[in-house]
């Protein structure tokens, strides 16, 4: 069953693989869609009103900040890259978009999970460290 009363973005919104939402520029989640439940494992109510820095690890709290650089995500539309925690205590990758959020002092953010892609080439970097220690021989 269709509900007509809701908006084309809202599906949007609720459809995507990637985490999506809007940031405040204090890094406090104002809004999300149901893609964070399902990837990390948190309810909302444990996400909403709560700074985004409480799920990144303290090594990577400068790129999350970068995520609110109001004139840097007009400027420049480099990537970000940054980890969440999990609610069972791991960790997944993501790469974020960001965007000025319009009629509100935030950003509308979109995560897409990378964490495979990273397991990957953290694999093939290691496979090539050893090749390469084993070409040169015992030291």
């Amino acid at each position: 069953m269709e509900d007509f009363g809701r908006r084309k973005v809202d599906w949007v919104l609720e459809d995507s693989p990637d985490l999506r939402g809007i940031v405040a520029l204090d890094l406090k989640l104002k809004n999300i869609n149901d893609t964070w439940e399902r990837v990390l494992g948190h309810p909302p109510e444990m996400l909403l009103g709560k700074p985004l820095t409480r799920l990144v690890d303290q090594n990577e709290h400068d790129a999350a900040l970068m995520l609110v650089n109001t004139r840097l995500a007009v400027v420049e539309k480099r990537l970000i890259e940054f980890s969440l925690r999990c609610k069972d205590g791991s960790y997944r990758c993501f790469v974020w978009e960001r965007r000025p959020a319009r009629g509100e002092e935030g950003m509308v953010i979109s995560g897409r999970d990378i964490t495979e892609r990273k397991k990957m080439e953290t694999t093939a970097n290691l496979q090539e460290y050893l090749r390469s220690k084993k070409a040169k021989g015992p030291t």
